[in-house]
């Protein structure tokens, strides 16, 4: 558990979101079942079957000789009821609230989570819809800070249609992004 961050947002959202935009976000908050519309992945695992085999998944042969798993993704987080968190002082918790005020329609998403690396593929995804239903000028507020740190080590913001980490004022690579850029 020592990789343990918390992830913190608040965002606002249109309010004319369609239905199966409203259906994968509230299953990608642990808010609602898995959309219809999310179908399975198909991994190929022709050199690593053994490996793949522990997480109860029976590669199946394909064209080509190469071996397959067929499985749906998972979302970012299981469930976005409100929950103890075991590292980060608090509560973990999911919440999507529809606001049909004077000034306009919105969707108001707060997320607290703690976040493994086993779950940064998952979080990397949630990102990029985010970004996707993010409008310019939209209200969006993030953080993340490892479990012992007193305070954040990124502030989270949407530029240019992808959620982006700074830190001092620099852009600085995501956790999950780190075997890629090279570190913090």
């Amino acid at each position: 558990m020592g990789d343990v961050h918390e992830l913190m947002l608040a965002m606002d959202l249109p309010g004319d979101l369609s239905d199966a935009e409203l259906a994968e976000l509230r299953w990608q908050v642990g808010l609602g079942p898995r959309p219809e519309h999310i179908t399975r992945d198909t991994i190929v695992v022709t050199e690593v079957v053994d490996a793949m085999r522990e997480g109860g998944e029976e590669p199946v042969p394909a064209e080509g000789g190469d071996w397959v798993i067929q499985r749906y993704p998972g979302p970012a987080w299981e469930s976005g009821a409100p929950r103890a968190a075991s590292r980060v002082p608090g509560s973990c918790v999911s919440s999507l609230v529809h606001e049909d005020a004077p000034h306009g329609k919105r969707w108001a998403l707060t997320c607290r989570w703690e976040i493994h690396p086993d779950g940064y593929p998952e979080v990397d995804a949630f990102f990029r819809s985010l970004a996707a239903l993010h409008r310019d000028g939209g209200a969006f507020f993030g953080y993340l800070r490892w479990y012992e740190d007193p305070e954040p080590d990124a502030w989270l913001r949407v530029e240019d249609r992808k959620v982006v980490a700074h830190h001092k004022g620099a852009r600085v690579a995501l956790p999950w992004e780190w075997t890629v850029e090279g570190g913090p």
